[in-house]
């Protein structure tokens, strides 16, 4: 087996990214590979819930507090890669794309970078953007990964150099995970349909939750089930309140991740109208459940629920259409050979989001030389666990 001494680092670990790097640090864990989990520090707000093998490290144990916390956070970054000079860096999120690079190149000349993208740089602070231009054009870093061909275009005003790195690696779903999802979309076939919307996802602006609220009170008798929590979530309360929707929208805040899909497979429909996304894990994981999709009209969703032959496998409604949001969810909960074909469409979806795709695109650039013999140890190891 490999060995090789891999770490997938974040700048902290919440959301789809935690799930993510921590779904493929124990792939590569089973692989053989010397996997770890490290963020810059972690989240003072986010309760984390345990994982299945590999647990998360932090180079500071606290939010980093004004100047001085900012220079003790670099000041023990230097130390950690000093120490750790790991072969291999894979990282996310803006801060520790352009930190990481730079200080591996400085103080653990051998270690291989991977910079990976999973929100538009767009989206980035103005500072984090245009250093990363200088980053990620280093010659460290190996490559430069994008969890959607939506957000690599957003890359395309960096220089040349940088540009000649960039590739493409969809998210997918672990086995385990996947396993779960079928068993409960199986269990869900005999349940009589209601009308119950599922959202999951932090209740944050980015979500564009205000939308979904405004939509429901043009419904009638339409529940809601909101999976997260975040620091809008008092205003999204009074909000409710206002519309007079409160009796039918539930926040249910943070769940771990098997009550989570349990809760998102007795819903009827999936929404999620953010502003922009990456490729969204949740959507995916809906898919995989067979709930037709509603998202928003934006390029990384439409991305999203398109599948490879072109097909639309969710409907897309524009970001200012309130209405239009109420009809479509509406039509799919009123008519059931809507429901079936949007559910349909879904599962097709589902079917090529594969993790072993995922994992042996990841292994090809980590490991070029033994990406082959990785692959064929994966799948003996997932056709064990299956069995």
């Amino acid at each position: 087996m490999p060995g090789k001494s891999v770490v997938f680092f974040a700048s902290h670990a919440h959301g789809g990214v935690r799930e993510l790097w921590t779904n493929l640090a124990e792939g590569f864990h089973e692989l053989g590979y010397s996997a770890q989990l490290v963020g810059l520090y972690p989240l003072p707000s986010i309760v984390e819930p345990p994982t299945n093998i590999l647990a998360w490290s932090y180079v500071i144990p606290g939010t980093p507090s004004g100047i001085s916390g900012k220079f003790r956070m670099l000041r023990e970054l230097a130390r950690w890669m000093r120490r750790e000079r790991p072969e291999l860096i894979i990282s996310s999120m803006p801060a520790a794309n352009v930190l990481v690079p730079f200080f591996a190149k400085i103080f653990s000349p051998r270690t291989r970078v991977i910079v990976s993208h999973h929100s538009p740089a767009t989206v980035y602070k103005p500072s984090l953007n245009f250093l990363d231009r200088f980053t990620g054009s280093a010659r460290n870093v190996a490559a430069i990964v994008s969890v959607s061909d939506t957000v690599n275009t957003t890359l395309d005003d960096k220089p040349a150099l940088y540009k000649a790195k960039r590739l493409t690696i969809h998210n997918a779903i672990p086995p385990r995970i996947e396993d779960l999802l079928e068993r409960l979309r199986l269990q869900a076939i005999d349940r009589p349909h209601g009308r119950r919307v599922v959202v999951c996802g932090r209740l944050e602006w980015p979500k564009n939750n205000e939308m979904l609220i405004r939509a429901i009170a043009l419904t009638r008798d339409v529940e809601v089930d909101m999976l997260g929590c975040g620091a809008d979530e008092d205003t999204l309360r009074q909000m409710m309140v206002d519309l007079r929707v409160d009796d039918r929208m539930h926040i249910l805040g943070n769940r771990d991740r098997e009550e989570a899909l349990t809760l998102m497979s007795m819903g009827d429909v999936f929404v999620q109208v953010s502003l922009f996304e990456g490729h969204s894990l949740a959507l995916i994981e809906a898919a995989k459940l067979g709930l037709p999709l509603i998202v928003s009209n934006v390029p990384s969703q439409v991305e999203g629920i398109t599948a490879r032959d072109g097909t639309r496998c969710g409907i897309a409604v524009d970001l200012d259409d309130d209405a239009g949001l109420a009809t479509a969810i509406e039509s799919i909960l009123t008519d059931p050979a809507q429901r079936a074909l949007w559910s349909d469409r879904a599962m097709k979806l589902a079917r090529e989001l594969t993790f072993e795709k995922m994992i042996t695109d990841y292994v090809a650039l980590a490991d070029p030389l033994t990406s082959n013999a990785s692959l064929l140890a994966y799948r003996n190891r997932t056709a064990v666990t299956s069995s």
